[in-house]
């Protein structure tokens, strides 16, 4: 009789800190849901919390890494498919082409595409570990060359959706694992510079809302303002990020309570997605604001240490990586609420409405917990 394998230990931390953000992200929309016209979007909400459980439960419980592995370029292929998708079909929503409609669903192929590169990634680097010594830019350049093309033509795509944050959150994850596989300094500062470079141009010669959004960063940074700097932007598109502002510093210590909230009635028209650290900062002040931040940082340094001690190269890459994606995804919500960095439309994971990242991010955390699970044979 042949033995079966069962899961007899995992990171009960990780679901936990899971579970908890989870619940808030479900309280923050029945809060934010119940002062406006319609709970329509808490119903939603509600519904996407049940499908991402079992998003979770699918990739802990029957997800074998070592066989998909396998597939990993085929995914590439299939997330490449529906990026190009996106921009034939897709919907435009205030002037950007992110999302297209499958099934009654929206679905946002470049959440998927920052998982599935780090994936390939993973198995990449692990397949040629052995010339990982030569790494330097000539024999990256001809050893890892797929690193560069696949990446690529992903970020081009995800660049015409105009849609600018999940080339910053996928560049710093895949810098990252870079680093973690030691890959040499020189060739990583060479990648570095080039996509510094690169960022520039963008900005530079890009659509001009780019530009305009780093003028109105320029007035509102705490970093220009600690440098009595000041901004030549007098423009009207400003509005968000100061009513954000004037939410974040209403909450004080202990925050106003969320019966006084105010930034929750329609003055932050994203109080929902981008803006929602916003109202917690407001309603349960400086304390309430760090607590969440204190959970992102606490379940990305327990990624860390479930994934570092892996034998396998291909499970410490992805676990880091995957854990990674999610704590840069919550930092540059939070960076962006903070007038830290320039604004970009990204959620802030498991509290933001949102069915298609909600999906996605249990989907990694069930990754997750399959990384760090110990098997025994019964």
């Amino acid at each position: 009789m042949k033995a079966k394998i069962y899961i007899a230990q995992y990171d009960y931390y990780i679901l936990f800190v899971y579970m908890l953000l989870m619940f808030i992200g479900l309280y923050m929309q029945l809060n934010i849901s119940s002062v406006r016209t319609s709970m329509s979007f808490f119903y939603r909400q509600f519904t996407w919390f049940g499908l991402s459980l079992l998003s979770l439960w699918i990739a802990f419980k029957f997800v074998n890494l070592n066989k998909i592995r396998n597939y990993t370029f085929f995914f590439l292929i299939i997330t490449i498919l529906l990026l190009i998708l996106v921009l034939i079909l897709g919907e435009n929503v205030k002037g950007a082409v992110r999302s297209i409609r499958i099934w009654k669903i929206n679905i946002q192929p470049s959440l998927i595409a920052r998982i599935v590169l780090i994936l390939y990634f993973a198995h990449f680097l692990d397949k040629k570990q052995r010339l990982i010594p030569k790494s330097h830019p000539k024999g990256f350049l001809r050893n890892f060359n797929a690193l560069i093309v696949m990446p690529l033509i992903i970020f081009i795509l995800i660049l015409l959706e105009k849609h600018f944050s999940p080339l910053i959150i996928s560049g710093l994850t895949l810098i990252s694992i870079l680093l973690l596989a030691k890959i040499r300094y020189s060739t990583i500062l060479l990648i570095i510079g080039i996509l510094f470079i690169s960022i520039v141009l963008i900005l530079e010669l890009g659509p001009k809302y780019r530009s305009e959004r780093m003028q109105i960063y320029s007035k509102y940074s705490l970093f220009n303002k600690a440098m009595n700097e000041e901004s030549e932007y007098h423009g009207t598109n400003d509005y968000q990020i100061k009513e954000g502002l004037i939410s974040l510093s209403s909450g004080k210590m202990f925050g106003t309570s969320p019966q006084r909230g105010t930034g929750k009635h329609y003055f932050l028209p994203e109080a929902k997605t981008d803006y929602v650290f916003a109202i917690i900062g407001e309603e349960f002040g400086f304390l309430g604001a760090l607590f969440v931040l204190g959970l992102y940082v606490f379940l990305f340094i327990r990624s860390i240490i479930s994934s570092y001690h892996k034998e396998d190269l291909y499970l410490k890459l992805a676990g880091i990586g995957l854990g990674m994606n999610i704590f840069f995804n919550a930092m540059v919500n939070i960076g962006v609420a903070m007038a830290a960095i320039p604004s970009t439309g990204v959620t802030l994971p498991f509290i933001s409405y949102g069915g298609t990242s909600l999906l996605v991010n249990s989907f990694t955390i069930g990754l997750l917990l399959n990384i760090s699970a110990t098997r025994q044979k019964f």
